[in-house]
């Protein structure tokens, strides 16, 4: 049975964080152009992914990650570079392949939408500007206004509230197995794992479900004859 609700984590799930590093990269060469090093866009891409560390860095450690990792000529302060990536690297994120279809989709078919993200408030939300979010989405739950964070179940029930919504009657994605599936069913939604962003850890049992790719999910949620092309 279709859900009434579904429910999304935001980064690496509607976001697709490697594809943001490139667009990021433009607003380095473009601000710290003459104090780095000549060097290909392929390899200050390279440098950056590197040194963001899959974005579970503390903005200390990032600082001195980027000033280890690229060629400078003359390096920038971590100061400046904290205040750099924290004002450019929202603006640069890229949506996911098939976001922006499947979230028209499964609003046509008159399913509740809502993002449970874990990240200080004005990153998040740049990022959900970005992106467009608000145009598909009923609620958005940010840890750092929450004051809570996943996988405390209380943020799940937050934003299940503003749907209106059993957990029963909802569905959780996200790609991180702890704080988005573990956390999702121990509140009580149908959590789906989306692969190939990061390995399920050995010792716990595999997921009931999983997906991999946005288009997939819509597949689940929207089913045949009921389903739009971008399912």
């Amino acid at each position: 049975m279709p859900p009434d609700a579904i429910l999304f984590d935001l980064d690496e799930t509607l976001t697709d964080r490697k594809r943001s590093f490139p667009r990021y990269v433009e607003h380095l060469q473009r601000d710290f152009g003459e104090r780095l090093l000549a060097a290909a866009a392929t390899e200050l891409v390279a440098a950056v992914t590197e040194a963001d560390g899959d974005g579970y860095r503390s903005r200390d450690e990032l600082a001195v990650a980027l000033r280890a990792a690229l060629p400078w000529r003359s390096a920038p302060s971590a100061a400046e570079l904290i205040e750099h990536w924290l004002a450019w690297f929202p603006r640069a994120t890229v949506a996911r392949a098939g976001m922006e279809e499947m979230l028209q989709a499964l609003r046509a078919a008159g399913i509740r939408l809502g993002v449970v993200t874990n990240g200080g408030a004005a990153n998040q939300r740049a990022k959900v500007e970005a992106l467009g979010l608000d145009r598909y989405v009923d609620s958005i739950i940010i840890s750092g206004e929450a004051g809570i964070e996943k996988p405390d179940p209380r943020i799940f029930a937050l934003a299940l509230a503003a749907l209106d919504c059993e957990p029963s009657r909802a569905w959780f994605i996200g790609d991180h197995p702890r704080n988005d599936v573990l956390g999702a069913a121990g509140a009580g939604l149908r959590a789906i794992w989306l692969r190939g962003v990061r390995p399920w850890p050995a010792g716990i049992a595999p997921p009931a479900h999983s997906v991999s790719s946005l288009r997939e999910l819509c597949a689940l949620a929207v089913p045949a004859p009921h389903a739009t092309p971008a399912c």
